[in-house]
């Protein structure tokens, strides 16, 4: 399997997203090929994180946190074909979700977001992720990502 190391930087994360700030939230992709991507990111520290609720941040957060690392991941396997802006989608479906700790903001270091696609057609992907930091596993499970047209942007 070929990694993709590229002498050039990658691009800003926030350009292969379909997201403005605050809900950017993984910070740097560290490596990726065509079957998977590892990320990188501190926003579970920072007070003002979109996904906070009274002033926690769920585990289950992780979930966007691995959202957001499979966008990259679909648009960075497209940058070689396309020029196209990031194409908007959804989760449509969340399973195998295994929690080990309650809340992501306790967490000091860095959390690190591994996604491995499964399966993709030109509509939808299948991902297994890990969210973990250092060797600690924080948040398991597979998304299944569905993208929509531009006429469909809307819903």
């Amino acid at each position: 399997m070929h990694t993709h190391r590229s002498p050039a930087p990658m691009p800003p994360i926030a350009d292969l997203l379909p997201h403005n700030a605050p809900m950017v939230l993984v910070d740097s992709i560290i490596r990726w090929d065509e079957q998977s991507i590892h990320c990188q990111s501190r926003s579970h520290l920072q007070r003002d994180n979109p996904l906070r609720d009274a002033g926690m941040l769920s585990v289950f957060a992780g979930v966007e946190y691995a959202a957001q690392a499979m966008a990259a991941h679909a648009r960075l396997l497209l940058s070689d074909t396309t020029d196209a802006r990031p194409r908007k989608g959804f989760i449509a479906v969340a399973s195998k979700l295994a929690a080990h700790v309650d809340t992501l903001d306790s967490i000091a270091g860095s959390l690190h977001i591994e996604a491995r696609m499964l399966a993709h057609n030109a509509d939808s992907s299948l991902y297994a992720f890990t969210l973990s930091t250092g060797d600690q596993t924080l948040l398991t499970g597979q998304l299944t990502a569905v993208t929509i047209s531009d006429e469909g942007a809307d819903l």
